[in-house]
């Protein structure tokens, strides 16, 4: 029947910072053994931004856990979110967080169906939009 579920604690969890600095962020999904869901807990010091990006499968959930105000661009517009709102992106649609204040943001992210791993997201040219080949 397999497991019928799964506990973890993120206190107890490595948090990894990204290639080149910036964000970390700590594996919840991987954590709890999640196989068709990915579930990421984030840190964004000030200044720090994510990737520019979209999805090839993969649908993702933000919410804003504490640090607000704080805002995602979608496309050109920067959208400003509050401690507790939750953002819904869909596969294809460019975004990125960004700590523009001088308070740490920690973010939940939730994406499904988990895609290709890590070659399911596309970088992109935040000037112009064209996906940068990895």
């Amino acid at each position: 029947m397999g497991e019928l579920y799964a506990k973890a604690d993120p206190a107890t969890m490595l948090e990894r910072e990204r290639r080149g600095g910036g964000a970390s962020s700590r594996d919840l999904g991987g954590a709890l053994g999640a196989q068709n869901v990915v579930v990421r807990l984030w840190r964004y010091g000030p200044g720090h931004e994510m990737s520019y990006h979209r999805h090839r499968a993969q649908e993702e959930l933000y919410q804003l856990v504490s640090g607000g105000p704080q805002q995602v661009q979608i496309l050109d517009e920067l959208v400003t979110v509050a401690d507790g709102e939750w953002l819904r992106l869909a596969r294809d649609t460019p975004r990125r967080i960004v700590n523009r204040t001088d308070r740490e943001a920690i973010w939940l992210t939730i994406g499904a169906p988990p895609g290709d791993g890590i070659t399911d997201g596309v970088r992109l040219d935040p000037d112009t939009g064209r996906e940068i080949p990895r």
